[in-house]
């Protein structure tokens, strides 16, 4: 029986000169066999993955075996990296060779922007602010607030956060922010309402229509020693639409609480219910301190 000219090999043809063919249960082909001259890999042929080994018994090629056409030789003294095949077609730099510099590299030392740390609870707050802080945080809780620590602009505050109204026509958050000084001024009190009013609107909800709603807000500064003139500086003004923020100084060194108490034309029904919320949770200090 010969073997048919298109060259295959169905179980029973006679075996080529020399072996038997593996995949027939016969013998290996023997050492030193020539692939016929102008063979092609088939079409789709890929090259086994990195890593891989030979089964048990083969025989490596003779000297002097043809490469693979398209195959590139590596430069004399190429390693690759442990475990990564290099990229087709990637050529090895020359010895020596230094990558440009970049054209818009970062100085040196430079960092990403840091968001300060927080301080260290208690380092500098006094006996009485403790205290206060610690009966400010029970009216939260007892009001079911959300309670946290974070910066408001550059004061570390306790906040207290819940919803005023929860309709989904117009829901309305109601936001606390403590914050400790070591003195009270009129710039502080004119300063810290605002930066109060712009955390406050970042945690406005959506409305049923896909806007937001409103929200109000307490800022409180809460000292020992206030100056003169920081709660005649107390007054409710209009900053952001959607948003009203009653301002209020806690004078632990005189042991009174002033929250501002004029009522602007815009928001004329809100500013009661958010200064009535002021005295919820901002107990008078010397109920706390005696």
């Amino acid at each position: 029986m010969t073997n048919p000219p298109w060259g295959s090999n169905p179980q029973g043809a006679p075996p080529p000169p020399g072996g038997h063919y593996p995949q027939l249960g016969g013998d290996p082909i023997p050492p030193g066999y020539q692939p016929q001259p102008g063979y092609q890999p088939p079409p789709g042929y890929q090259p086994p993955p990195p890593g891989y080994q030979p089964p048990p018994g083969y025989q490596q090629p003779p000297p002097g075996y043809p490469p693979q056409p398209g195959y590139q030789q590596p430069p004399p003294g190429y390693q690759p990296s442990p475990g990564y095949p290099p990229q087709p077609g990637y050529q090895q730099p020359s010895p020596g060779y230094q990558p440009p510099p970049m054209p818009y590299g970062a100085p040196p030392q430079a960092s990403m922007p840091q968001q300060p740390p927080a301080p260290d609870p208690g380092a500098a707050e006094s006996p009485a602010v403790r205290a206060y802080l610690a009966a400010v945080t029970h009216h939260m809780a007892g009001g079911q607030m959300q309670i946290s620590q974070n910066w408001i602009g550059p004061l570390w505050s306790l906040i207290g956060v819940t919803s005023a109204v929860k309709t989904s026509f117009n829901p309305i958050e109601l936001t606390v922010c403590v914050a400790t000084v070591a003195e009270i001024s009129p710039a502080a009190v004119a300063d810290f309402p605002r930066r109060v009013d712009d955390f406050a609107r970042s945690l406005r909800k959506r409305s049923m229509f896909g806007v937001k709603g409103g929200t109000m807000a307490v800022a409180a500064l809460v000292s020992e020693r206030v100056q003169p003139g920081a709660a005649q500086a107390l007054t409710n003004k209009p900053m952001s639409y959607g948003s009203i923020v009653v301002p209020a100084v806690v004078d632990l060194g005189g042991r009174q609480l002033h929250i501002a108490a004029n009522t602007p034309v815009m928001g004329l029904a809100m500013w009661g219910s958010v200064r009535s919320q002021a005295r919820n949770y901002l107990p008078e200090p010397r109920l706390v301190l005696g």
